[in-house]
C-alpha cells in the first residue's frame, strides 16, 4: 500500500512525470541519415575583422602583450636629464641624473584595441649652485602609473642638507615639476605611438 502510494504520489509529480510527445508531432523529428552526394546548404561569409595594430599573426586582434619595460626605463631616464632648468637669480640647478628607472611597460592589443600600461618608479639627482655654493637633492616619483595618469602623479623634491641655499634650491626644484610633467607627456605619447 506504502509502495501504490510512493508510485502515485511520482506520477503526479512534474519532477518524475515528463509527457512525451504526440506521435504525430515527433514525426517530424524522426532522425534521417544525410546523403554525402547531396549540396550543402550555403553559408554566409562573415566579413573579416582586420587588426590594424597587433602582429600578423593576430590577424583578428584576439589578445596580444607586448613589453616595452627595457625600452620605457631607457626613455624615462634620457627624459628626465634633459628637463629644462632655467637659470634663476641666484643660482643655476639641473637634473644630474637618474638614480632609479625600474617597473614595466606593456601595450595590449585586445579586442583589435590597442590599450597602454605602465607603472614606473623613478629616482633622480638634481645638484647646482646657489649663491655659489653646491647644493643637491632628489626628484622622486614613487608611482608613475597608467591608471593614474595625468591627474595623480606625485612629484617629490627633496634637498641633501637644510641649509638656506639647499632651502631655496629646493622650492626653485618645485617650480620645475611642471616641465618635470612635460617630460612625462613625451613619454606618455612616444609609447602611445609604438
Amino acid at each position: 500500500m506504502a509502495s501504490e502510494a510512493k508510485q502515485k504520489s511520482k506520477a503526479d509529480s512534474t519532477y518524475y512525470y515528463f509527457k512525451s510527445t504526440p506521435d504525430h508531432i515527433a514525426k517530424n523529428y524522426v532522425p534521417k541519415k544525410i546523403d554525402p552526394n547531396s549540396a550543402m546548404p550555403t553559408q554566409t561569409a562573415r566579413a573579416p575583422v582586420e587588426n590594424t595594430t597587433g602582429s600578423t599573426w593576430n590577424k583578428i586582434g584576439t589578445w596580444e602583450e607586448k613589453d616595452y619595460s627595457k625600452w620605457a626605463q631607457t626613455r624615462l631616464k634620457a627624459l628626465l636629464v634633459e628637463t629644462q632648468c632655467p637659470a634663476f637669480s641666484t643660482g643655476e640647478l639641473k637634473i644630474a641624473e637618474v638614480t632609479k628607472a625600474e617597473g614595466d611597460a606593456t601595450i595590449l592589443f585586445l579586442r583589435g584595441k590597442k590599450r597602454i600600461g605602465f607603472e614606473m618608479h623613478l629616482k633622480a639627482k638634481w645638484k647646482g649652485k646657489v649663491n655659489g655654493k653646491d647644493v643637491s637633492g632628489h626628484v622622486s616619483i614613487p608611482s608613475f602609473d597608467s591608471d593614474d595618469w595625468p591627474d595623480d602623479i606625485e612629484i617629490d623634491i627633496t634637498a641633501e642638507k637644510s641649509d638656506e641655499n639647499h632651502r631655496e634650491a629646493r622650492q626653485y626644484m618645485k617650480s620645475v615639476k611642471s616641465n618635470v610633467m612635460k617630460q612625462l607627456e613625451i613619454f606618455y605619447n612616444e609609447l602611445q605611438k609604438k
